[in-house]
Protein backbone atom coordinates (compact mmCIF):
# COMPACT_ATOMS: atom_id res chain seq x y z
CA UNK A 1 0.00 0.00 0.00
CA UNK A 2 1.56 3.26 -1.16
CA UNK A 3 1.08 6.42 0.88
CA UNK A 4 1.91 10.03 0.23
CA UNK A 5 1.73 13.07 2.49
CA UNK A 6 0.81 16.37 0.88
CA UNK A 7 3.09 18.79 2.69
CA UNK A 8 5.88 21.07 1.56
CA UNK A 9 4.62 21.79 -1.94
CA UNK A 10 7.15 22.53 -4.68
CA UNK A 11 7.88 26.20 -5.22
CA UNK A 12 5.68 26.28 -8.32
CA UNK A 13 2.66 25.42 -6.17
CA UNK A 14 3.44 27.84 -3.35
CA UNK A 15 0.39 29.63 -2.04
CA UNK A 16 -2.08 26.95 -3.14
CA UNK A 17 -4.08 25.11 -0.49
CA UNK A 18 -3.97 21.36 -0.11
CA UNK A 19 -7.10 19.30 0.14
CA UNK A 20 -6.61 19.56 3.88
CA UNK A 21 -7.73 23.16 3.50
CA UNK A 22 -11.21 21.99 2.55
CA UNK A 23 -12.31 22.39 6.16
CA UNK A 24 -11.01 25.96 6.31
CA UNK A 25 -12.74 26.86 3.06
CA UNK A 26 -16.05 25.66 4.49
CA UNK A 27 -15.54 27.29 7.89
CA UNK A 28 -17.82 29.96 9.25
CA UNK A 29 -16.79 33.44 10.40
CA UNK A 30 -15.51 32.07 13.69
CA UNK A 31 -13.19 29.62 11.98
CA UNK A 32 -15.19 26.47 12.78
CA UNK A 33 -16.93 24.25 10.26
CA UNK A 34 -20.53 25.22 9.53
CA UNK A 35 -20.97 21.80 7.94
CA UNK A 36 -18.47 18.97 7.99
CA UNK A 37 -17.86 17.24 4.63
CA UNK A 38 -20.39 14.46 3.98
CA UNK A 39 -21.64 14.55 7.56
CA UNK A 40 -18.18 14.45 9.13
CA UNK A 41 -16.78 11.75 6.84
CA UNK A 42 -13.86 9.80 8.31
CA UNK A 43 -12.37 9.29 4.84
CA UNK A 44 -13.20 9.25 1.13
CA UNK A 45 -12.87 6.33 -1.24
CA UNK A 46 -11.41 7.54 -4.55
CA UNK A 47 -11.61 5.71 -7.87
CA UNK A 48 -10.04 7.04 -11.07
CA UNK A 49 -10.63 5.24 -14.39
CA UNK A 50 -8.74 6.37 -17.51
CA UNK A 51 -9.85 5.13 -20.94
CA UNK A 52 -8.21 6.02 -24.24
CA UNK A 53 -7.96 5.12 -27.90
CA UNK A 54 -4.97 6.39 -29.83
CA UNK A 55 -2.65 6.00 -32.77
CA UNK A 56 0.71 7.17 -34.06
CA UNK A 57 2.64 7.32 -37.32
CA UNK A 58 6.44 7.33 -37.60
CA UNK A 59 7.78 8.64 -40.92
CA UNK A 60 11.40 8.91 -42.03
CA UNK A 61 12.44 5.27 -42.09
CA UNK A 62 12.31 2.83 -44.96
CA UNK A 63 8.55 2.57 -44.57
CA UNK A 64 6.03 4.40 -42.36
CA UNK A 65 5.17 2.68 -39.09
CA UNK A 66 1.61 2.93 -37.81
CA UNK A 67 0.49 2.02 -34.30
CA UNK A 68 -2.96 1.82 -32.72
CA UNK A 69 -3.87 1.17 -29.10
CA UNK A 70 -6.74 0.94 -26.63
CA UNK A 71 -6.29 1.46 -22.92
CA UNK A 72 -8.38 1.35 -19.75
CA UNK A 73 -6.77 1.57 -16.31
CA UNK A 74 -8.27 1.93 -12.84
CA UNK A 75 -6.65 3.56 -9.80
CA UNK A 76 -8.17 2.93 -6.36
CA UNK A 77 -7.26 4.74 -3.18
CA UNK A 78 -8.59 6.89 -0.38
CA UNK A 79 -8.18 10.30 1.21
CA UNK A 80 -7.82 10.27 5.00
CA UNK A 81 -7.69 13.21 7.43
CA UNK A 82 -4.29 13.53 9.11
CA UNK A 83 -4.41 16.28 11.74
CA UNK A 84 -4.47 19.47 9.65
CA UNK A 85 -3.51 17.62 6.45
CA UNK A 86 -4.84 14.80 4.33
CA UNK A 87 -3.15 11.53 3.50
CA UNK A 88 -3.54 10.03 0.01
CA UNK A 89 -3.41 6.25 0.20
CA UNK A 90 -2.88 4.18 -2.95
CA UNK A 91 -4.62 0.82 -2.63
CA UNK A 92 -4.32 -0.73 -6.08
CA UNK A 93 -3.93 -0.09 -9.81
CA UNK A 94 -5.45 -2.47 -12.35
CA UNK A 95 -5.03 -2.57 -16.11
CA UNK A 96 -8.52 -3.40 -17.34
CA UNK A 97 -7.62 -3.29 -21.05
CA UNK A 98 -4.41 -2.73 -22.99
CA UNK A 99 -3.59 -3.55 -26.59
CA UNK A 100 -0.93 -1.91 -28.77
CA UNK A 101 -0.39 -3.07 -32.36
CA UNK A 102 2.12 -1.60 -34.82
CA UNK A 103 2.24 -2.32 -38.56
CA UNK A 104 4.78 -1.66 -41.30
CA UNK A 105 4.78 -2.38 -45.01
CA UNK A 106 2.20 -2.27 -47.81
CA UNK A 107 -1.35 -3.57 -47.49
CA UNK A 108 -1.50 -7.33 -47.73
CA UNK A 109 2.15 -7.70 -46.73
CA UNK A 110 2.16 -5.93 -43.38
CA UNK A 111 4.65 -6.82 -40.70
CA UNK A 112 2.81 -6.67 -37.36
CA UNK A 113 4.38 -6.27 -33.91
CA UNK A 114 2.47 -6.10 -30.61
CA UNK A 115 3.75 -4.60 -27.38
CA UNK A 116 4.48 -6.80 -24.38
CA UNK A 117 5.06 -3.75 -22.16
CA UNK A 118 2.17 -2.32 -20.14
CA UNK A 119 1.61 1.32 -19.21
CA UNK A 120 1.74 2.66 -15.67
CA UNK A 121 -0.75 5.04 -14.02
CA UNK A 122 0.52 7.33 -11.29
CA UNK A 123 -1.45 9.80 -9.20
CA UNK A 124 0.94 12.73 -8.84
CA UNK A 125 -0.99 14.80 -6.31
CA UNK A 126 -4.37 16.05 -5.14
CA UNK A 127 -4.52 19.81 -4.62
CA UNK A 128 -7.16 22.26 -3.42
CA UNK A 129 -6.96 25.66 -5.09
CA UNK A 130 -9.75 28.09 -4.35
CA UNK A 131 -13.05 26.23 -4.60
CA UNK A 132 -11.68 23.39 -6.76
CA UNK A 133 -9.91 20.14 -5.91
CA UNK A 134 -7.54 19.07 -8.66
CA UNK A 135 -6.40 15.51 -9.40
CA UNK A 136 -3.07 15.25 -11.22
CA UNK A 137 -2.15 11.93 -12.86
CA UNK A 138 -0.10 10.58 -15.71
CA UNK A 139 0.17 7.42 -17.81
CA UNK A 140 3.44 6.37 -19.37
CA UNK A 141 6.18 3.81 -19.76
CA UNK A 142 5.75 2.58 -23.36
CA UNK A 143 8.67 3.04 -25.83
CA UNK A 144 7.99 3.28 -29.57
CA UNK A 145 8.42 2.32 -32.32
CA UNK A 146 8.08 -1.41 -31.71
CA UNK A 147 9.86 -2.31 -34.96
CA UNK A 148 13.64 -2.07 -35.10
CA UNK A 149 14.52 1.58 -35.70
CA UNK A 150 17.31 4.04 -34.82
CA UNK A 151 14.57 6.21 -33.32
CA UNK A 152 13.33 5.64 -29.75
CA UNK A 153 10.65 7.87 -28.21
CA UNK A 154 7.93 7.49 -25.58
CA UNK A 155 4.30 6.93 -26.49
CA UNK A 156 2.40 9.97 -25.21
CA UNK A 157 -0.52 8.63 -23.21
CA UNK A 158 -3.23 10.66 -21.44
CA UNK A 159 -2.33 12.81 -18.45
CA UNK A 160 -3.81 15.74 -16.60
CA UNK A 161 -2.63 19.22 -17.50
CA UNK A 162 -3.50 21.49 -14.60
CA UNK A 163 0.01 22.50 -13.50
CA UNK A 164 2.77 21.56 -15.90
CA UNK A 165 6.47 22.22 -15.64
CA UNK A 166 8.44 23.53 -18.60
CA UNK A 167 8.04 26.28 -21.16
CA UNK A 168 4.57 27.44 -22.24
CA UNK A 169 3.47 25.85 -25.49
CA UNK A 170 5.33 22.60 -24.87
CA UNK A 171 3.20 20.91 -22.21
CA UNK A 172 0.70 18.12 -22.72
CA UNK A 173 -2.26 20.47 -22.23
CA UNK A 174 -1.08 22.78 -25.01
CA UNK A 175 -1.93 20.08 -27.55
CA UNK A 176 -5.46 19.29 -26.35
CA UNK A 177 -7.67 20.11 -29.35
CA UNK A 178 -11.09 19.35 -27.85
CA UNK A 179 -12.31 19.42 -24.27
CA UNK A 180 -9.96 19.82 -21.31
CA UNK A 181 -7.56 17.44 -19.58
CA UNK A 182 -7.83 19.32 -16.28
CA UNK A 183 -9.52 16.98 -13.81
CA UNK A 184 -11.03 19.15 -11.09
CA UNK A 185 -13.95 18.69 -8.70
CA UNK A 186 -15.85 21.48 -6.95
CA UNK A 187 -15.28 21.37 -3.21
CA UNK A 188 -19.02 20.83 -2.71
CA UNK A 189 -18.63 17.29 -4.09
CA UNK A 190 -16.98 16.40 -0.78
CA UNK A 191 -20.19 17.26 1.08
CA UNK A 192 -22.18 14.52 -0.65
CA UNK A 193 -22.26 10.82 0.26
CA UNK A 194 -21.10 9.97 -3.28
CA UNK A 195 -20.22 11.83 -6.46
CA UNK A 196 -18.90 10.87 -9.91
CA UNK A 197 -17.72 13.13 -12.74
CA UNK A 198 -16.54 12.40 -16.28
CA UNK A 199 -13.95 14.42 -18.22
CA UNK A 200 -13.08 13.91 -21.90
CA UNK A 201 -10.68 15.38 -24.43
CA UNK A 202 -8.87 14.86 -27.76
CA UNK A 203 -5.12 15.38 -28.08
CA UNK A 204 -2.70 15.57 -31.04
CA UNK A 205 0.99 16.42 -31.47
CA UNK A 206 3.56 16.17 -34.27
CA UNK A 207 7.29 16.31 -33.52
CA UNK A 208 10.49 16.04 -35.53
CA UNK A 209 13.57 14.09 -34.45
CA UNK A 210 17.01 13.83 -36.07
CA UNK A 211 18.70 10.48 -35.64
CA UNK A 212 21.76 9.18 -37.51
CA UNK A 213 21.46 11.97 -40.06
CA UNK A 214 17.81 11.26 -40.83
CA UNK A 215 14.74 13.32 -39.98
CA UNK A 216 11.88 11.40 -38.40
CA UNK A 217 8.39 12.85 -37.99
CA UNK A 218 6.19 11.32 -35.28
CA UNK A 219 2.48 12.13 -35.19
CA UNK A 220 0.50 10.99 -32.15
CA UNK A 221 -3.14 11.49 -31.22
CA UNK A 222 -5.69 10.04 -28.83
CA UNK A 223 -9.16 10.49 -27.38
CA UNK A 224 -9.37 10.08 -23.62
CA UNK A 225 -11.87 9.95 -20.77
CA UNK A 226 -11.23 10.24 -17.03
CA UNK A 227 -13.94 9.25 -14.55
CA UNK A 228 -13.48 10.25 -10.90
CA UNK A 229 -15.74 8.74 -8.24
CA UNK A 230 -15.83 9.80 -4.56
CA UNK A 231 -17.57 7.89 -1.77
CA UNK A 232 -17.65 9.23 1.78
CA UNK A 233 -17.15 6.84 4.72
Amino acid sequence: MEQGFFRRLPAGLAGALLLAGLGLALAGPGGTLDKAPAGNAAWWEVRLVIAAKGRYIVRGGRTPLTGEYTCRIRWDGRLEPDDDDFLLVHLRTEILEWHLRETAGPAGRENVVESAAKPSLRMEYVLKDGHEVEFAFGLGGIPIPLHVSPLAVVLELPRSSGREAGLPGHGYGDFVCRGSSRVVLPETDFLAPARERLFSWDWRREKQYVKEGRVFVVTQDHSAEAAVALTAH
